[in-house]
């Protein structure tokens, strides 16, 4: 096989001129580069990226690691962070997880092993400890606030702000009881933990009854929908989980010719737009930028994105 000595020895040049012409750089001379060029074209010859990226101490490669993709709250995470990257020259990787401990333990065994120069954590369910375990062997940055005490990269939302003022509108229009979408009842996710104690702040207690749990998608939305309809007494309106998720409630109770649930989403989403319902934006775009600048970086900075509830 074809190597970088070989390439040396028959241009005539040295390896560190032809190592130059392979990765782009500058200060060859144009007569030395094309002689180079062309025979490395001529045997075919491609450079081995895996070795090239450890000569250069980076692979210019970010992994994000999240739950799934389908759900609107990541997808528009990673429109940042691939927006950012691909303006810094970086390519981008998805690492789904499906909330799976191992396999998140898997893809950070992979950044101690130089697959990424680091990873974005959209959500977890690893412990904060073990994310702070490996932050030696890469940058790691998590979307949620770590809390001052952990050693973290973190870019984050206000959300118990933002959820505690669109409950404060909820119960001053007289919602005096809500329904609750979660995706998942789990008390590592910093989504459940913060949604829970604004509606304590709010409402008190919650009961398990107003509780829907194992919400992602529109027809996920749609079972929530079914779920809240059979209940006597109903709630007098939904905190749902996420813009489309509120529109699967909504079709569900026009569906069934059941006078329109109150809803608040989240997202801005084109589906509480065009169902004018009040949601709260966390702007992730946003978020995403700036969590892909901050693996790029080496800092443990905390950096906060105002949210906004909107009214409709």
């Amino acid at each position: 096989m074809t190597n970088i000595h070989d390439i040396a020895r028959l241009s005539g040049y040295s390896v560190s001129t032809v190592s130059r012409v392979i990765n782009h750089q500058k200060y060859v001379a144009d007569d030395k580069r094309a002689k180079v060029e062309a025979i490395m074209q001529e045997l075919d010859y491609v450079p081995n990226r895996v070795a090239r990226d450890l000569s250069r101490g980076q692979t210019k490669t970010i992994g994000v690691v999240l739950p799934y993709a389908n759900h609107p709250y990541f997808a528009r995470i990673v429109d940042g962070i691939v927006g950012a990257g691909f303006a810094a020259g970086y390519k981008i990787t998805l690492l789904p997880t499906n909330y799976d401990r191992t396999i998140e333990r898997h893809y950070l065994e992979e950044l101690r092993s130089k697959a990424y120069d680091a990873l974005i954590f959209t959500s977890r369910s690893s412990s904060l400890e073990t994310l702070e375990n490996y932050c030696k062997y890469g940058q790691i940055v998590c979307c949620e606030d770590p809390g001052d005490d952990r050693e973290l990269a973190a870019a984050y939302t206000d959300r118990m702000a933002s959820y505690v003022t669109a409950l404060k509108w909820a119960k001053q229009r007289g919602y005096e009881t809500m329904g609750v979408i979660l995706s998942r009842n789990n008390v590592i996710s910093a989504s459940t933990r913060v949604t829970k104690r604004a509606y304590q702040q709010v409402y008190g207690p919650l009961d398990d009854a107003h509780l829907f749990i194992g919400a992602a998608t529109y027809e996920d939305g749609y079972r929530a929908g079914e779920y809240f309809a059979a209940q006597s007494p109903q709630v007098a309106a939904v905190f749902a989980n996420g813009d489309d998720i509120g529109a699967g409630v909504y079709q569900y109770y026009i569906d069934h010719q059941l006078p329109p649930m109150p809803i608040i989403g989240q997202e801005n989403l084109l589906t509480s737009r065009l169902l004018k319902f009040s949601t709260i934006d966390h702007h992730l775009e946003s978020l995403g930028q700036s969590a892909f600048r901050l693996a790029m970086g080496k800092t443990r900075t905390h950096e906060l994105i105002k949210s906004e509830f909107i009214e409709r």
